[in-house]
């Protein structure tokens, strides 16, 4: 459980990261005061909700698709073991068999 915490949290990091980097290659002109001018200001809040928005919508497009995935998966890992012990038992040629 830690170490699926430890990565999403990582995760995390590495996109926080990477838009920040985005926000403020785009956003930031000058470097002639600490504060961001209002332009700029505007700029990164606008930025910041488009990635925010685009990464909720593809968390949940993933959360939808995932099941599906992973279902296919298991049942193409069923059939290759069914195979697998078919041509163990001699039921099927070796040259027929589908590698997983």
């Amino acid at each position: 459980m830690e170490q699926n915490a430890l990565r999403n949290f990582k995760d995390f990091l590495q996109l926080y990261n990477y838009m920040s980097h985005t926000c403020f290659q785009n956003c930031v002109n000058n470097f002639y005061s600490r504060d961001l001018a209002s332009d700029e200001e505007n700029c990164v809040d606008l930025c910041a909700k488009k990635h925010i928005k685009v990464n909720h919508k593809v968390m949940g497009v993933f959360m939808e698709l995932q099941p599906m995935i992973i279902n296919k998966r298991m049942e193409e890992m069923n059939q290759a073991a069914l195979q697998i012990e078919q041509a163990a038992a001699g039921a099927l040629p070796q040259d027929q068999v589908v590698s997983a």
